[in-house]
């Protein structure tokens, strides 16, 4: 079993490169989820960046959270949980309805909390390879020390799993004037990524579409990328039936 999700991250609206909605569509359309953070100043009263991380959300079928720089690491884990919760409750729901016609809301309370110990469990062991989109325009420049270490404490958090856990990280914009680099392709070497991330660096517009692009481009293109968010199989057994 495997859930795809890609996260952006971001503290500012798309100013170059193609509507980042349209994109978070398309990776929907690919299976792979698309959820967003907005990094939010204490005293920014423009809005408009926060209509940005909802639209490219719910065209992602992902969640979108609002957070301040010295939060987000526990934003970033709290988005992922959250999406890996929904994309199952919505797997189990859809086989409920095949094998007994009924949703889990419709279950009564002590039958339904076995499906819901079971979904907790699961949401444990499953695979989870997450590609996080780092905004390095040049306003993070003050803010990317804060970054690179909430990516860290996410793998950390990931790897306590017993499921298996990938994470790439692609920064917005490059560094050479690219509209994106891929700062690290899957992987779940903790010491291989806090090595790479300093290749993040500030500067420039922000492309946010191009890097959910590239995004799409390392998850389709590696043999192992599956056309489902979590196979086909059944998920329960007789016995919480």
């Amino acid at each position: 079993m495997k859930i795809n999700q890609i996260i952006v991250v971001t503290d500012g609206r798309s100013n170059i490169g193609g509507d980042p909605t349209i994109a978070a569509r398309q990776a929907a359309s690919q299976n792979i989820i698309v959820s967003a953070i907005g990094i939010v100043n204490r005293s920014e009263e423009d809005e408009s960046p926060i209509e940005e991380v909802q639209k490219i959300a719910q065209n992602g079928k992902g969640e979108w959270e609002l957070t301040y720089i010295e939060n987000l690491s526990s934003t970033l884990q709290m988005v992922t949980q959250r999406t890996v919760n929904k994309t199952l409750s919505n797997v189990v729901n859809k086989q409920l309805k095949e094998i007994i016609g009924a949703e889990l809301e419709d279950i009564k309370p002590q039958k339904r909390n076995k499906f819901i110990e079971y979904i907790e469990s699961l949401g444990d062991e499953i695979h989870i390879k997450c590609c996080v989109l780092m905004d390095c325009s040049g306003s993070m420049k003050s803010k990317i020390h804060k970054a690179r270490d909430s990516i860290v404490d996410l793998m950390n958090s990931l790897n306590s799993r017993k499921g298996k856990s990938e994470i790439a990280v692609i920064s917005f914009p490059g560094i050479k004037g690219e509209m994106t680099d891929i700062i690290n392709d899957f992987t779940d070497d903790i010491e291989y990524v806090k090595n790479q991330i300093y290749n993040m660096r500030p500067n420039g517009t922000t492309p946010t579409a191009p890097a959910i692009y590239k995004a799409i481009e390392i998850f389709t293109n590696k043999s192992s990328y599956s056309n489902e968010i979590i196979e086909e199989e059944p998920l329960f057994a007789e016995s919480i039936i």
